[in-house]
């Protein structure tokens, strides 16, 4: 069995993505030494797809294999799409925790990762814009805020979690939403913010924001983390054809993790969309069971 992996060091997000305290490293690093002691062979710093300037060809892999699972996850940030969201000082949080963790551990130098400076906000309330301010507490940036278009009420990461923010010293902002970055230099200097207030439910089941004309604030920040989501980051588009994707670019399964593409399986984020440990890890142990099987039947 081979793994195929991006990162220099296998583990995924569970090792470059997730704070030491949700996911200790040493039982991470443990399971992966396990894995290669009974004949998996990881081959690292290898990014899979079907354009040339990938390192592996994944329909090489399709005709390589008996089975392929596609496990590639949910990298592609979810912009917000306002006015001066290029500046330099703005930065999405999956990549940027996953820059803070190369360097850590000392695959990257410290030059390597870019500066947070003194001050930098926070746009999310979920477990990624959580850990992402805890890393800039970490870095020992001094004023930190998480901006966050409803109330903490409505925050997906929970009261729990904005409470230890809070300890550390991180200010919960609530019912604003930047709407523009201006900046000097190409750097940002200020973040544009309306006020919002609740309406009705939306297709998530919380009160929808809605913006109050006429309130626009201007923000000094240094740096700005976006932890607003990712989109699935299948390793193909010329493949595309032959394996079904939506239109936001998740993988379409069946409740076996089958793919329309006989041999072909995929689990966690890249079918789901981003989604927490425990249902990524659930549709990865579906999926290994459906190839287990598929295995028997075709081989």
């Amino acid at each position: 069995m081979d793994v195929y992996d991006m990162l220099p060091e296998a583990g995924g997000l569970l090792l470059f993505g997730i704070p030491e305290f949700r996911i200790p490293k040493k039982g991470v690093r443990e399971g992966v030494k396990e894995l290669a002691e009974k004949g998996v062979y990881f081959h690292l710093n290898k990014k899979i797809h079907d354009s040339e300037v990938f390192d592996v060809d994944f329909s090489e892999l399709i005709e390589k294999y008996d089975a392929v699972l596609i496990a590639t996850g949910a990298w592609e940030p979810r912009r917000l799409n306002i006015e001066g969201e290029e500046l330099k000082g703005i930065f999405h949080a999956a990549p940027y925790i996953v820059k803070y963790y190369l360097t850590k551990f000392g695959y990257s130098p410290s030059s390597s990762l870019p500066s947070l400076g003194s001050s930098v906000a926070v746009i999310g309330a979920g477990l990624t814009a959580v850990d992402s301010a805890l890393l800039a507490v970490e870095i020992g940036v001094k004023d930190i805020s998480l901006v966050y278009r409803r109330t903490r009420r409505e925050a997906p990461a929970g009261e729990k979690e904005l409470k230890t923010l809070e300890e550390k010293g991180v200010k919960i902002v609530e019912l604003k939403a930047p709407v523009g970055f201006k900046g000097e230099d190409g750097r940002i200097r200020w973040m544009i913010t309306l006020d919002m207030k609740l309406g009705p439910p939306d297709r998530s089941g919380r009160p929808s924001p809605t913006p109050v004309l006429g309130s626009e604030k201007a923000f000094d920040v240094d740096s700005v983390i976006v932890a607003t989501g990712g989109l699935s980051t299948p390793p193909f588009k010329k493949y595309s054809d032959k394996i079904r994707v939506t239109e936001d670019g998740r993988i379409i399964v069946d409740d076996k993790r089958r793919t329309s593409r006989l041999g072909v399986f995929a689990a966690g984020d890249v079918e789901s969309g981003p989604s927490l440990i425990g249902p990524a890890l659930k549709s990865g142990l579906i999926a290994a069971e459906s190839i287990k099987e598929y295995l028997i039947q075709h081989t």
